[in-house]
């Protein structure tokens, strides 16, 4: 998501100052299906388009501003409904071009009003357990630079061309809390995830499963030498005060 290729320096030529912030077409639908194993459903990003599929407004708002959804608040509409969403542009953007666009989107066809709270919550740090990693088979710098891309499964996860930020952002999701990334390790990395070594994924009785915190930190110490530890402090937060249904594409 983070390499959408800039501005044409012609553009920025022959419309000086010019800053595009809203998209050219988009179409906003119920979903029409469930993307597995991912709660935050798929975001896809090209040079042109945004596509969303399986999404909340909650992860809609996670994008638009650059935070966790565990730093967004609002009625459950934002969270039990969700949308497939296809925006185009006529021309390259960047990310944070892409970003202003969404939070323009959801102001017009969303109706939405909000403001910014300082509220205290548990969040996380991600940092080095183990200095080489553990497995280098499974952690390592990515060899082949591409877009980042990112996958769950049942048993685990894979990742390719991310950063340790953008890893972090990630595991706000199933965590429910921020995660800072404390681990200074710079550039991009290939890693895997197998959850099964740490958890009995055919346990039926959900009370006897330990919580997601618990087996993410033992997978991420057992798998790759990386941690996250408990952190409460102050966070921004994102607090919704009106939602309506989207107007009609």
């Amino acid at each position: 998501m983070r390499r959408l290729i800039l501005l044409a320096a012609l553009t920025a030529f022959q419309f000086p100052g010019f800053a595009q912030t809203s998209f050219d077409v988009a179409s906003i639908r119920p979903a029409s299906e469930q993307v597995a194993n991912e709660r935050d459903g798929r975001t896809t990003i090209t040079r042109e388009a945004l596509q969303m599929h399986d999404v909340s407004v909650r992860v809609c708002l996670a994008f638009a501003y650059g935070v966790s959804t565990s730093q967004i608040a609002g009625p459950a509409s934002i969270n039990d409904k969700r949308y497939d969403i296809l925006a185009k542009v006529d021309h390259d953007v960047t990310e944070a071009q892409m970003r202003q666009m969404m939070q323009t989107l959801l102001a017009d066809r969303f109706h939405l009003v909000l403001h910014h709270e300082q509220r205290e919550m548990r969040g996380y740090v991600l940092s080095i357990y183990a200095q080489p990693p553990k497995n280098l088979a499974k952690f390592h710098r990515s060899t082949a630079p591409g877009e980042v891309y990112h996958e769950n499964s049942a048993t685990g996860t894979v990742a390719r061309n991310i950063t340790m930020k953008e890893f972090a952002d990630f595991l706000s999701s199933p965590l429910e809390g921020p995660v800072a990334d404390e681990s200074n390790l710079r550039g991009e990395y290939d890693l895997e995830l197998d959850f099964r070594p740490y958890v009995d994924i055919n346990e039926s009785d959900r009370s006897k499963l330990p919580g997601p915190a618990s087996v993410l930190n033992a997978t991420l110490k057992g798998e790759l030498g990386l941690q996250i530890t408990s952190k409460k402090a102050t966070f921004d937060t994102l607090v919704v005060d009106h939602s309506e249904d989207p107007t009609p594409n």
